[in-house]
C-alpha cells in the first residue's frame, strides 16, 4: 500500500520496515515489539485498539505522503544512509570499484558512491535526491 513511500523514506535515511505480505495482526505485533509507528492508508487498521502508534496517511500521492510524515514527526533525514530496497545501512564504496556496476555516464558524472552490503545495490546522489531534498524543505 505504501511501498513507494517506504522507498522514499529509506532514501532519506529513515529506518523503515516494509513488508506487503504482512496481515494487520502481524503489523500491529511488530509495531508493539519494535516500537515502530504504523503508517497506513487503511482506516480499519488505524482504528484497531492495539494500533495505538500510527499515522493515517491521507494522500494517494507519494510526495504528499512524504510531506505528511515529515511534518508529523521530528525525523532527522540524512540521504544515502539506507538501502531503498532492504533498509540496510549503506557503506561508502570507491569510484573505481563501481566502474562496471553503473552506467558509463553515471560513472563519468558522479564521484561519490554507496553500496548496500545486503543486496549489493549501488547508489549515487542523482537528481532525484535533490528533488526529494527540496520537497523535504517545503
Amino acid at each position: 500500500m505504501l511501498g513507494r513511500l517506504a522507498k522514499r523514506m529509506r532514501l532519506l535515511g529513515i529506518d523503515v520496515f516494509y513488508d506487503s505480505c504482512l496481515n494487520d495482526n502481524e503489523i500491529i505485533r511488530l509495531s508493539l515489539e519494535q516500537d515502530r509507528i504504523i503508517l497506513t492508508r487503511d482506516k480499519a487498521l488505524s482504528l484497531r485498539p492495539l494500533a495505538i502508534n500510527h499515522l493515517l496517511i491521507k494522500s494517494e500521492r507519494v510526495g504528499e505522503q512524504l510531506q505528511q510524515v515529515l511534518s508529523s514527526f521530528l525525523i532527522k533525514a540524512v540521504s544515502f544512509t539506507r538501502c531503498s530496497e532492504c533498509n540496510e545501512p549503506l557503506v561508502s564504496i570507491a569510484k573505481n570499484e563501481v566502474r562496471d556496476l553503473v552506467p558509463w555516464y553515471v560513472y563519468e558524472k558522479y564521484i561519490v558512491f554507496f553500496q548496500c552490503p545486503q543486496c549489493n545495490r549501488i547508489y549515487w546522489p542523482g537528481t532525484h535526491i535533490k528533488k526529494m531534498e527540496l520537497q523535504k524543505l517545503k
